[in-house]
């Protein structure tokens, strides 16, 4: 006799089974009873259904399903579905017993023959834990073939770069699995998934919900196959020149060349650029700082671009602009504009030709040639500058009077109570105090910084330690001089709305 109370755990333990039901009872009857007779093939080899004269259950070997075989009921009595399950459960079968089969069964009367009735259920061994990463983690670099069928060697990408707080990986974490179960109602338990261990690398954290990665730095990122490493950086080094064989390169931290930059090749960096040998008639823009340990031949082509300083043995045929100073040998034939200062110092220390500006001044060894080239100097302010801050201070008094006139208005909608809409009028007030609040700091934050160039470029001077040649001009604050004969060791400062010249003593 089974054991009721086992009958009842399992039933209770296993509701929500008859989606197996409805998925046998799609499938043709007559195909069941195809699958019933080959499960029960090796077990019953010896069968001979014609000698069975009674009511039996079979159950495969694997004990993953089980079958009945009916023999007809005597005359005037009839099997009932309680009839079957009784029987099942009398031969140690309790889980996966498909009413639905057992009902079709009994309508088509199926006697004397073999139906498969219960069927187990697999478990679903657990995942191992594993990340997504959210970057390419083989780049290659190769070159892109364009629309008239030629190849540019310029859009080379050999390495994957990212940026602060970028997703880097997330890790998916392993599970434990779904257990089975046979048709005697035994359990059967899963393979349980392994975790993996945390990220560990430097400029790498993890974010709050402990599974998702971020970047520290803007860096080069790479990874490592073999053993899952990742590692970021944020310096991207060069080994050689920047040319066909790397294409232009663009990286979100500092990058160095060990060579140099060929003709018509680009580098830019969020960081700094450090450049050990020579930049041809190539470009270089960098957020920080350009050093050049040799220098420019930019054959009028070549440009610079530094949110920082520029730093160079020589320039020649180049166009410049730096937020920060300029510091070289020699600087011939040049387009330069710095934010700072220019200082060209060496044994020869010449500026020569070109358009030279600087914002709080230029010194030189020599300026000018004996040969009277015509050279440009400019220092202290434009007057796109003083433009500029008239119209900054003409927008802080005005949303200072739009303030004082919101601060008015508020204090009356405080005043007024029971009036329809009052909350969504002083939520509409609110928001634009804070809007127009915003546009003054951002307003009061650029006078600022024009106050303090207006500060230095009124103190500018150009000055030239040795010769200040025929030919030269130089202008401070928009007023200019042109020099009309060879000046040794001078300074030139602006006194009275005019330039004046001194003696440097230097």
């Amino acid at each position: 006799m089974a054991d009721l109370n086992k009958t009842d755990e399992i039933t209770q333990d296993l509701e929500g089974l008859n989606i197996v039901d409805k998925i046998l009872s799609d499938i043709d009857y007559m195909q069941d009873n195809m699958t019933a007779d080959n499960q029960n093939k090796d077990v019953n080899d010896n069968l001979d259904e014609d000698e069975i004269d009674e009511n039996t259950v079979t159950i495969s070997y694997d004990l993953m399903s089980a079958s009945i075989y009916l023999v007809p009921p005597k005359e005037g009595e009839t099997y009932t579905k309680d009839d079957i399950i009784k029987l099942l459960h009398e031969n140690g079968v309790y889980f996966g017993v498909s009413e639905a089969i057992i009902d079709r069964v009994l309508f088509e009367k199926a006697y004397n023959k073999s139906v498969a009735v219960a069927f187990g259920q697999l478990p679903v061994d657990g995942e191992n834990g594993r990340y997504v990463y959210h970057f390419n983690t083989n780049p290659k670099a190769a070159p892109k073939l364009l629309e008239d069928g030629s190849v540019d060697y310029h859009q080379l990408s050999a390495y994957e770069s990212v940026k602060k707080d970028q997703l880097i990986a997330e890790y998916i974490k392993e599970t434990a699995g779904k257990s089975g179960r046979r048709v005697d109602g035994v359990r059967i338990e899963p393979a349980v998934g392994k975790p993996l261990p945390a990220i560990r690398s430097k400029h790498i954290y993890r974010g709050d919900d402990e599974v998702s990665y971020y970047s520290d730095i803007d860096g080069k990122i790479e990874f490592d196959p073999s053993n899952g490493f990742i590692t970021i950086t944020n310096v991207y080094t060069v080994s050689g020149d920047v040319d066909v064989s790397t294409g232009d390169i663009k990286f979100p931290g500092n990058v160095e060349i060990t060579g140099s930059v060929r003709s018509g090749y680009k580098v830019e960096a969020d960081g700094s650029v450090v450049v050990n040998g020579v930049v041809e008639a190539g470009t270089i823009i960098a957020g920080k700082d350009i050093m050049l340990k040799g220098g420019m031949m930019g054959s009028g082509k070549g440009i610079l671009v530094a949110g920082g300083n520029v730093e160079g043995k020589f320039f020649e045929q180049a166009n410049i602009d730096c937020g920060g100073y300029l510091h070289a040998n020699s600087v011939i034939n040049c387009y330069v504009d710095s934010n700072d200062y220019i200082e060209i110092q060496g044994s020869k220390g010449v500026l020569l030709a070109g358009r030279v500006r600087a914002l709080k001044g230029i010194k030189a060894v020599n300026i000018g040639n004996d040969a009277n080239v015509h050279t440009y100097i400019k220092v202290g302010l434009e007057p796109k500058m003083r433009r500029t801050y008239k119209l900054l201070t003409k927008k802080k008094n005005e949303l200072e009077t739009d303030l004082e006139k919101i601060a008015e208005a508020q204090q009356k909608l405080n005043d007024l109570q029971g009036i329809p809409g009052l909350e969504e009028k002083k939520l509409g007030v609110m928001r634009l105090k804070i809007t127009k609040n915003t546009e003054l700091d951002e307003v009061k934050k650029e006078l600022a910084e024009l106050d303090e160039q207006l500060e230095a470029g009124s103190r500018a001077k150009v000055i030239a330690t040795n010769v200040a040649f025929r030919g030269c001009s130089v202008t401070i604050n928009g007023v200019t001089s042109h020099v009309t004969e060879d000046i040794q060791d001078v300074v030139f400062s602006l006194h009275n709305d005019k330039v004046i010249m001194s003696f440097a003593g230097g």
